[in-house]
Protein backbone atom coordinates (compact mmCIF):
# COMPACT_ATOMS: atom_id res chain seq x y z
CA UNK A 1 0.00 0.00 0.00
CA UNK A 2 0.86 3.66 -1.44
CA UNK A 3 2.68 5.15 2.44
CA UNK A 4 0.68 8.35 2.29
CA UNK A 5 -2.59 6.01 1.58
CA UNK A 6 -1.51 3.86 4.31
CA UNK A 7 -1.30 6.99 7.03
CA UNK A 8 -5.10 7.98 5.70
CA UNK A 9 -6.34 5.04 6.43
CA UNK A 10 -5.13 4.54 9.62
CA UNK A 11 -6.27 8.41 10.20
CA UNK A 12 -9.68 7.97 9.93
CA UNK A 13 -10.10 4.53 11.34
CA UNK A 14 -9.20 6.20 14.07
CA UNK A 15 -11.75 8.60 13.91
CA UNK A 16 -14.19 5.81 13.01
CA UNK A 17 -12.96 4.05 16.17
CA UNK A 18 -13.54 6.96 17.87
CA UNK A 19 -17.01 7.76 16.88
CA UNK A 20 -18.04 4.20 18.17
CA UNK A 21 -16.18 4.14 21.16
CA UNK A 22 -18.54 3.94 24.30
CA UNK A 23 -15.33 3.43 26.86
CA UNK A 24 -11.86 4.93 27.56
CA UNK A 25 -12.13 8.13 26.31
CA UNK A 26 -13.51 10.69 28.85
CA UNK A 27 -15.49 13.42 28.19
CA UNK A 28 -13.11 14.19 24.61
CA UNK A 29 -13.99 15.70 21.58
CA UNK A 30 -12.94 13.50 18.50
CA UNK A 31 -9.60 13.90 16.89
CA UNK A 32 -7.38 12.15 15.03
CA UNK A 33 -4.26 13.41 16.80
CA UNK A 34 -1.97 10.96 19.63
CA UNK A 35 -1.52 11.99 23.09
CA UNK A 36 0.74 12.00 25.89
CA UNK A 37 4.22 11.19 24.60
CA UNK A 38 3.49 10.66 21.27
CA UNK A 39 2.14 13.67 20.56
CA UNK A 40 5.17 15.62 21.50
CA UNK A 41 6.64 13.89 18.66
CA UNK A 42 3.61 13.94 15.87
CA UNK A 43 4.11 15.01 12.43
CA UNK A 44 1.76 15.33 9.97
CA UNK A 45 0.77 13.84 6.78
CA UNK A 46 1.22 16.14 3.43
CA UNK A 47 -2.21 17.56 2.81
CA UNK A 48 -3.73 16.12 5.81
CA UNK A 49 -5.12 18.34 8.58
CA UNK A 50 -3.39 17.54 11.56
CA UNK A 51 -6.05 17.05 14.74
CA UNK A 52 -9.00 16.48 12.27
CA UNK A 53 -12.43 15.23 13.60
CA UNK A 54 -13.49 17.11 16.27
CA UNK A 55 -14.92 20.24 13.92
CA UNK A 56 -18.27 19.45 13.06
CA UNK A 57 -17.87 21.50 9.45
CA UNK A 58 -21.40 20.99 8.49
CA UNK A 59 -22.21 24.79 8.95
CA UNK A 60 -18.91 25.72 7.08
CA UNK A 61 -17.68 25.86 3.88
CA UNK A 62 -13.39 26.26 3.50
CA UNK A 63 -12.29 28.14 0.70
CA UNK A 64 -8.38 27.21 -0.21
CA UNK A 65 -6.67 30.49 -2.13
CA UNK A 66 -4.21 31.73 -3.98
CA UNK A 67 -3.39 32.24 -7.97
CA UNK A 68 -4.93 28.67 -8.23
CA UNK A 69 -8.00 27.81 -5.87
CA UNK A 70 -7.59 24.61 -3.77
CA UNK A 71 -10.01 22.02 -2.48
CA UNK A 72 -10.50 20.73 1.10
CA UNK A 73 -12.54 17.31 1.66
CA UNK A 74 -14.91 17.71 4.82
CA UNK A 75 -15.12 13.74 5.56
CA UNK A 76 -11.61 13.14 5.92
CA UNK A 77 -9.31 16.20 6.25
CA UNK A 78 -7.07 15.96 3.37
CA UNK A 79 -6.56 18.71 0.81
CA UNK A 80 -4.82 19.53 -2.19
CA UNK A 81 -1.39 20.55 -2.31
CA UNK A 82 -0.64 24.52 -1.38
CA UNK A 83 2.45 26.53 -2.18
CA UNK A 84 3.26 30.47 -1.83
CA UNK A 85 1.20 33.01 -1.63
CA UNK A 86 -1.54 30.55 -0.81
CA UNK A 87 -4.13 30.75 2.56
CA UNK A 88 -7.14 29.59 3.70
CA UNK A 89 -10.90 31.08 4.81
CA UNK A 90 -14.02 29.06 6.19
CA UNK A 91 -16.98 30.55 5.87
CA UNK A 92 -19.33 30.19 9.35
CA UNK A 93 -23.23 29.71 8.64
CA UNK A 94 -25.62 30.52 10.84
CA UNK A 95 -28.85 30.78 10.74
CA UNK A 96 -28.73 30.47 6.83
CA UNK A 97 -26.15 33.20 6.60
CA UNK A 98 -22.66 34.46 6.62
CA UNK A 99 -21.48 35.54 9.97
CA UNK A 100 -18.21 34.54 10.51
CA UNK A 101 -14.52 34.26 8.88
CA UNK A 102 -12.30 32.30 10.04
CA UNK A 103 -9.05 33.02 9.14
CA UNK A 104 -5.94 30.91 9.07
CA UNK A 105 -1.96 31.59 8.76
CA UNK A 106 -0.53 31.81 5.17
CA UNK A 107 0.81 28.61 4.15
CA UNK A 108 3.43 27.16 5.16
CA UNK A 109 2.47 28.24 8.38
CA UNK A 110 -0.94 26.97 8.80
CA UNK A 111 -3.73 24.47 7.12
CA UNK A 112 -7.29 24.24 6.47
CA UNK A 113 -9.84 24.05 8.03
CA UNK A 114 -8.64 25.98 10.67
CA UNK A 115 -9.29 24.34 13.99
CA UNK A 116 -8.05 21.07 15.72
CA UNK A 117 -8.41 19.16 18.70
CA UNK A 118 -5.80 18.83 21.29
CA UNK A 119 -6.12 15.80 23.46
CA UNK A 120 -4.04 14.55 26.19
CA UNK A 121 -0.76 17.39 26.51
CA UNK A 122 0.77 16.54 29.28
CA UNK A 123 3.54 19.56 29.01
CA UNK A 124 0.59 21.99 29.75
CA UNK A 125 1.27 24.46 32.92
CA UNK A 126 0.43 26.51 35.44
CA UNK A 127 -2.93 24.51 35.68
CA UNK A 128 -3.69 24.74 32.43
CA UNK A 129 -6.07 21.91 30.90
CA UNK A 130 -3.91 18.82 28.93
CA UNK A 131 -6.72 19.29 26.12
CA UNK A 132 -7.40 21.98 23.71
CA UNK A 133 -9.63 23.94 20.87
CA UNK A 134 -7.15 25.49 18.74
CA UNK A 135 -5.69 26.79 15.35
CA UNK A 136 -4.13 24.72 12.77
CA UNK A 137 -0.50 26.25 12.61
CA UNK A 138 3.44 24.70 12.80
CA UNK A 139 6.15 25.35 14.10
CA UNK A 140 8.62 27.44 12.44
CA UNK A 141 11.06 24.94 12.40
CA UNK A 142 9.00 22.70 10.63
CA UNK A 143 6.27 24.46 7.95
CA UNK A 144 4.24 22.38 6.01
CA UNK A 145 6.64 21.83 3.60
CA UNK A 146 9.82 21.14 6.33
CA UNK A 147 8.89 18.16 8.73
CA UNK A 148 5.42 19.54 9.66
CA UNK A 149 5.67 19.46 13.45
CA UNK A 150 2.52 20.88 14.52
CA UNK A 151 1.47 23.74 17.43
CA UNK A 152 0.28 22.54 20.68
CA UNK A 153 -2.10 23.25 23.90
CA UNK A 154 1.70 23.72 25.64
CA UNK A 155 3.86 25.68 22.40
CA UNK A 156 5.60 28.42 23.01
CA UNK A 157 4.62 32.08 23.24
CA UNK A 158 3.43 33.48 19.69
CA UNK A 159 3.53 30.11 17.82
CA UNK A 160 0.00 30.98 16.23
CA UNK A 161 -1.88 28.80 18.64
CA UNK A 162 -5.62 31.05 18.52
CA UNK A 163 -7.90 30.86 15.67
CA UNK A 164 -9.42 33.77 14.45
CA UNK A 165 -13.01 34.79 13.97
CA UNK A 166 -14.17 37.78 12.10
CA UNK A 167 -17.72 38.82 13.04
CA UNK A 168 -19.17 40.02 9.95
CA UNK A 169 -21.87 42.75 8.86
CA UNK A 170 -24.53 39.89 8.84
CA UNK A 171 -23.96 39.52 12.91
CA UNK A 172 -25.23 43.17 13.50
CA UNK A 173 -27.67 43.98 10.32
CA UNK A 174 -30.89 46.31 11.90
CA UNK A 175 -29.17 46.39 15.07
CA UNK A 176 -29.13 49.77 16.46
CA UNK A 177 -27.81 48.52 20.09
CA UNK A 178 -27.30 45.93 22.23
CA UNK A 179 -27.08 41.90 21.53
CA UNK A 180 -26.78 41.08 17.87
CA UNK A 181 -27.25 37.71 16.07
CA UNK A 182 -24.51 34.52 16.76
CA UNK A 183 -21.87 32.93 15.44
CA UNK A 184 -22.04 29.09 16.01
CA UNK A 185 -18.99 26.64 16.10
CA UNK A 186 -20.04 23.23 16.49
CA UNK A 187 -17.62 20.10 18.03
CA UNK A 188 -18.22 16.30 17.67
CA UNK A 189 -17.91 14.49 20.74
CA UNK A 190 -16.88 11.08 21.46
CA UNK A 191 -20.36 9.18 22.38
CA UNK A 192 -21.12 7.35 25.80
CA UNK A 193 -17.90 8.97 27.93
CA UNK A 194 -18.70 10.08 31.79
CA UNK A 195 -16.03 12.21 32.97
CA UNK A 196 -15.39 15.69 32.63
CA UNK A 197 -12.67 17.29 30.62
CA UNK A 198 -11.26 20.41 30.39
CA UNK A 199 -10.31 22.19 27.46
CA UNK A 200 -8.66 25.42 26.95
CA UNK A 201 -10.03 27.40 24.11
CA UNK A 202 -7.09 29.75 22.33
CA UNK A 203 -9.20 32.36 20.18
CA UNK A 204 -9.36 35.17 19.26
CA UNK A 205 -12.73 37.70 18.10
CA UNK A 206 -12.59 40.48 15.54
CA UNK A 207 -14.82 43.21 14.75
CA UNK A 208 -15.64 43.02 10.93
CA UNK A 209 -19.19 44.35 11.60
CA UNK A 210 -19.19 47.59 10.04
CA UNK A 211 -20.41 48.86 13.70
CA UNK A 212 -18.66 49.87 16.64
CA UNK A 213 -18.82 47.27 19.64
CA UNK A 214 -19.28 47.01 23.23
CA UNK A 215 -18.55 43.61 23.71
CA UNK A 216 -19.87 39.76 23.26
CA UNK A 217 -21.19 36.72 25.14
CA UNK A 218 -20.41 32.88 24.88
CA UNK A 219 -22.63 30.30 25.42
CA UNK A 220 -22.70 26.65 25.69
CA UNK A 221 -25.53 24.59 24.47
CA UNK A 222 -25.55 21.19 23.86
CA UNK A 223 -26.58 18.57 21.36
CA UNK A 224 -30.55 19.78 21.54
CA UNK A 225 -29.46 23.81 21.48
CA UNK A 226 -30.49 24.19 24.96
CA UNK A 227 -27.89 24.52 28.28
CA UNK A 228 -27.06 21.72 30.23
CA UNK A 229 -25.09 21.00 33.61
CA UNK A 230 -23.09 18.87 32.29
CA UNK A 231 -21.60 21.41 29.87
CA UNK A 232 -19.72 24.35 31.53
CA UNK A 233 -17.71 27.38 31.41
CA UNK A 234 -14.76 28.10 33.48
CA UNK A 235 -12.39 31.10 33.67
CA UNK A 236 -9.55 29.40 35.44
CA UNK A 237 -10.40 31.52 38.67
CA UNK A 238 -8.81 28.62 41.55
CA UNK A 239 -7.61 26.42 39.01
CA UNK A 240 -4.04 27.06 39.11
CA UNK A 241 -1.13 25.52 39.41
CA UNK A 242 2.73 26.26 40.48
CA UNK A 243 5.75 25.57 38.71
CA UNK A 244 6.18 21.89 39.24
CA UNK A 245 2.62 22.09 38.24
CA UNK A 246 1.11 21.15 41.31
CA UNK A 247 -2.65 22.64 42.12
CA UNK A 248 -1.87 25.92 44.71
CA UNK A 249 -5.55 27.56 44.33
CA UNK A 250 -4.68 30.41 42.47
CA UNK A 251 -5.67 31.60 39.14
CA UNK A 252 -4.63 30.47 35.83
CA UNK A 253 -5.37 34.39 34.69
CA UNK A 254 -5.90 37.49 35.82
CA UNK A 255 -9.37 39.55 35.38
CA UNK A 256 -7.85 41.87 32.56
CA UNK A 257 -6.51 38.40 30.78
CA UNK A 258 -9.84 36.99 29.88
CA UNK A 259 -10.83 39.05 27.34
CA UNK A 260 -8.06 41.34 26.21
CA UNK A 261 -6.76 43.17 23.60
CA UNK A 262 -3.06 42.58 22.38
CA UNK A 263 -0.41 43.12 24.98
CA UNK A 264 2.11 44.70 22.15
CA UNK A 265 -0.26 47.40 21.78
CA UNK A 266 -1.84 48.07 25.76
CA UNK A 267 0.09 46.35 28.93
CA UNK A 268 3.41 46.54 30.93
CA UNK A 269 7.00 45.61 30.17
CA UNK A 270 7.26 41.61 31.66
CA UNK A 271 9.62 42.59 34.75
CA UNK A 272 11.56 39.28 35.06
CA UNK A 273 10.67 39.08 38.43
CA UNK A 274 7.29 36.59 38.60
CA UNK A 275 9.57 33.71 37.39
CA UNK A 276 7.54 33.36 34.18
CA UNK A 277 9.51 34.36 31.03
CA UNK A 278 9.58 37.66 29.27
CA UNK A 279 7.59 38.09 26.69
CA UNK A 280 7.53 41.85 26.06
CA UNK A 281 10.40 43.96 27.20
CA UNK A 282 8.54 46.97 26.34
CA UNK A 283 5.41 48.69 27.48
CA UNK A 284 2.51 48.46 24.89
CA UNK A 285 2.47 51.24 22.07
CA UNK A 286 -0.52 52.79 23.38
CA UNK A 287 -0.36 52.13 26.69
CA UNK A 288 0.87 50.40 29.80
CA UNK A 289 -2.12 48.99 30.86
CA UNK A 290 -4.06 46.16 30.01
CA UNK A 291 -6.96 46.61 28.41
CA UNK A 292 -10.04 44.33 28.32
CA UNK A 293 -13.54 43.55 29.03
CA UNK A 294 -14.38 42.05 32.17
CA UNK A 295 -16.93 38.95 32.53
CA UNK A 296 -20.05 37.79 34.29
CA UNK A 297 -20.42 34.56 34.27
CA UNK A 298 -23.71 33.05 34.82
CA UNK A 299 -25.39 31.35 37.58
CA UNK A 300 -25.62 27.65 35.62
CA UNK A 301 -21.99 28.94 33.93
CA UNK A 302 -23.14 27.93 30.56
CA UNK A 303 -22.47 31.01 29.36
CA UNK A 304 -20.19 34.26 30.07
CA UNK A 305 -21.24 38.14 28.78
CA UNK A 306 -18.08 40.64 28.49
CA UNK A 307 -19.83 43.81 27.43
CA UNK A 308 -20.23 47.55 28.43
CA UNK A 309 -16.78 49.89 28.45
CA UNK A 310 -13.30 48.19 28.48
CA UNK A 311 -11.08 48.36 31.50
CA UNK A 312 -7.94 49.08 32.22
CA UNK A 313 -6.22 51.12 29.40
CA UNK A 314 -6.35 53.94 27.18
CA UNK A 315 -8.38 52.17 24.07
CA UNK A 316 -11.97 53.82 24.34
CA UNK A 317 -9.76 57.39 25.55
CA UNK A 318 -7.80 56.73 22.11
CA UNK A 319 -10.74 55.18 19.56
CA UNK A 320 -14.14 54.96 21.85
CA UNK A 321 -15.34 51.77 22.17
CA UNK A 322 -14.48 48.44 20.20
CA UNK A 323 -13.38 49.70 16.53
CA UNK A 324 -14.84 47.69 13.13
CA UNK A 325 -12.19 46.61 10.71
CA UNK A 326 -12.90 50.01 8.18
CA UNK A 327 -12.19 52.57 11.52
CA UNK A 328 -9.15 50.58 12.31
CA UNK A 329 -6.02 53.15 12.03
CA UNK A 330 -3.48 53.19 9.90
CA UNK A 331 0.52 52.34 11.53
CA UNK A 332 3.79 51.92 9.88
CA UNK A 333 5.61 48.81 10.87
CA UNK A 334 9.38 47.52 11.07
CA UNK A 335 10.49 44.46 9.82
CA UNK A 336 13.41 44.15 12.33
CA UNK A 337 14.20 40.84 11.68
CA UNK A 338 14.12 40.95 8.10
CA UNK A 339 11.80 38.10 8.40
CA UNK A 340 8.21 38.59 6.66
CA UNK A 341 6.71 35.34 8.55
CA UNK A 342 7.35 37.43 12.20
CA UNK A 343 5.04 40.60 13.42
CA UNK A 344 6.67 43.88 12.28
CA UNK A 345 6.83 46.57 15.23
CA UNK A 346 4.85 49.65 15.15
CA UNK A 347 6.67 52.60 14.78
CA UNK A 348 3.84 55.64 14.37
CA UNK A 349 -0.12 55.67 13.78
CA UNK A 350 -2.16 58.13 12.12
CA UNK A 351 -3.91 59.85 14.84
CA UNK A 352 -5.01 62.41 17.22
CA UNK A 353 -3.82 60.78 20.31
CA UNK A 354 -4.13 64.38 22.28
CA UNK A 355 -7.66 65.11 21.11
CA UNK A 356 -6.35 68.04 18.92
CA UNK A 357 -8.77 67.89 16.60
CA UNK A 358 -6.42 67.29 13.74
CA UNK A 359 -4.87 63.79 12.76
CA UNK A 360 -0.84 62.94 11.94
CA UNK A 361 1.56 60.43 12.40
CA UNK A 362 2.47 60.32 16.09
CA UNK A 363 5.12 57.98 18.05
CA UNK A 364 3.58 55.68 21.03
CA UNK A 365 2.63 56.74 24.50
CA UNK A 366 6.16 55.98 25.99
CA UNK A 367 7.54 58.85 23.36
CA UNK A 368 4.83 61.41 24.70
CA UNK A 369 2.84 61.16 21.57
CA UNK A 370 5.72 62.85 19.89
CA UNK A 371 5.06 63.32 15.97
CA UNK A 372 6.79 62.38 13.77
CA UNK A 373 9.96 64.25 12.55
CA UNK A 374 10.74 64.69 7.97
CA UNK A 375 14.13 62.25 8.91
CA UNK A 376 11.64 60.29 10.50
CA UNK A 377 9.16 59.85 7.80
CA UNK A 378 12.18 59.50 4.86
CA UNK A 379 13.32 56.61 7.09
CA UNK A 380 9.44 54.85 7.44
CA UNK A 381 9.56 55.11 3.67
CA UNK A 382 12.52 52.88 3.30
CA UNK A 383 13.36 48.93 3.17
CA UNK A 384 11.98 46.67 5.98
CA UNK A 385 9.15 49.54 6.45
CA UNK A 386 5.52 48.75 5.64
CA UNK A 387 2.26 50.75 5.90
CA UNK A 388 -0.87 48.88 6.97
CA UNK A 389 -3.73 48.47 8.73
CA UNK A 390 -3.37 48.53 13.02
CA UNK A 391 -5.38 44.95 12.91
CA UNK A 392 -4.80 44.20 16.63
CA UNK A 393 -7.05 47.14 17.54
CA UNK A 394 -9.46 45.03 16.69
CA UNK A 395 -8.87 41.53 17.99
CA UNK A 396 -9.78 40.10 21.48
CA UNK A 397 -7.31 37.40 22.54
CA UNK A 398 -9.96 35.14 25.23
CA UNK A 399 -9.19 32.84 27.09
CA UNK A 400 -11.68 30.42 28.61
CA UNK A 401 -12.22 26.40 29.62
CA UNK A 402 -14.81 24.31 28.65
CA UNK A 403 -16.05 21.71 31.26
CA UNK A 404 -17.19 18.90 28.84
CA UNK A 405 -18.47 15.77 31.82
CA UNK A 406 -20.82 13.37 30.89
CA UNK A 407 -21.39 13.20 27.00
CA UNK A 408 -24.45 10.22 27.25
CA UNK A 409 -26.02 13.97 29.08
CA UNK A 410 -24.91 16.11 26.12
CA UNK A 411 -25.28 13.99 22.97
CA UNK A 412 -23.39 13.85 20.07
CA UNK A 413 -22.13 17.37 19.44
CA UNK A 414 -21.95 20.74 21.25
CA UNK A 415 -22.06 24.33 19.99
CA UNK A 416 -20.42 27.56 21.22
CA UNK A 417 -22.46 30.67 20.62
CA UNK A 418 -20.81 33.69 20.16
CA UNK A 419 -23.01 36.83 20.22
CA UNK A 420 -21.35 40.81 19.76
CA UNK A 421 -22.72 43.70 21.21
CA UNK A 422 -23.27 47.14 19.59
CA UNK A 423 -22.71 49.99 21.28
CA UNK A 424 -25.05 52.78 21.38
CA UNK A 425 -22.08 55.30 20.55
CA UNK A 426 -21.55 55.18 16.50
CA UNK A 427 -19.28 58.39 16.88
CA UNK A 428 -16.61 58.15 14.00
CA UNK A 429 -12.92 58.54 14.90
CA UNK A 430 -10.75 61.43 13.94
CA UNK A 431 -8.04 59.48 11.86
CA UNK A 432 -11.37 58.12 9.49
CA UNK A 433 -12.58 61.75 9.27
CA UNK A 434 -8.80 62.86 8.47
CA UNK A 435 -7.81 59.92 6.94
CA UNK A 436 -3.98 59.59 6.75
CA UNK A 437 -2.44 61.10 3.51
CA UNK A 438 -1.28 58.93 0.47
CA UNK A 439 2.12 58.99 1.01
CA UNK A 440 3.84 59.71 4.02
CA UNK A 441 4.41 63.54 3.25
CA UNK A 442 1.54 64.62 1.29
CA UNK A 443 -1.89 66.42 2.00
CA UNK A 444 -4.51 64.26 4.13
CA UNK A 445 -7.36 63.01 1.23
CA UNK A 446 -10.42 61.64 0.77
CA UNK A 447 -11.31 58.13 2.82
CA UNK A 448 -11.71 56.83 -0.89
CA UNK A 449 -8.53 58.19 -1.98
CA UNK A 450 -6.53 56.83 0.98
CA UNK A 451 -8.04 53.29 0.70
CA UNK A 452 -6.96 53.40 -3.33
CA UNK A 453 -3.43 54.71 -2.08
CA UNK A 454 -3.05 51.63 0.25
CA UNK A 455 -3.99 49.23 -1.58
CA UNK A 456 -1.36 50.71 -4.51
CA UNK A 457 1.23 50.09 -1.95
CA UNK A 458 0.60 46.59 -1.76
CA UNK A 459 -1.69 46.67 1.51
CA UNK A 460 -4.91 45.10 0.98
CA UNK A 461 -8.03 46.74 2.54
CA UNK A 462 -10.37 43.99 2.80
CA UNK A 463 -14.42 44.62 2.71
CA UNK A 464 -16.56 44.39 5.67
CA UNK A 465 -17.56 40.80 4.37
CA UNK A 466 -16.83 38.99 1.98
Amino acid sequence: MNKNREHRFIRQSLVVALLLSTVGYAGKIITDAPEGAALQTATSIPNQQFGFGGWNLDNISVHIVGDADGVFNNSDGSYTPMGAGMTFESDIVTGGEIRGHLHGKDWPVGEPSGIKIINGDTETKHGKPNNCIMTTSYLEEGYLNAGNKPVLCSSDFQTHKRFKINLLETTVAGVDSGWGKPVEITFNLVEGDSTTQRYQVLQKINNYTGKRLNGYKVELLDENGSANPALTLSLGFGEGANRDNEPDGSDIWNIDELATMSHGLWGPADSGDTGREVHFEENGFFGAQRVYYPPALSADKTSAAYSGDMLGGSYQELFGNWLTRSWAPIGVFHDDDHNPETDGILKVFWGDPEHTGHSAWHKGNDEGWALATEEDLLLYSGDWYERDVVEDVLNLGLNYIINIGDNRLIGKTFTIRITPSVDTNQTVPNHVINPAPADMYGETGTVEDTSKAIVAIGVIVESEAR
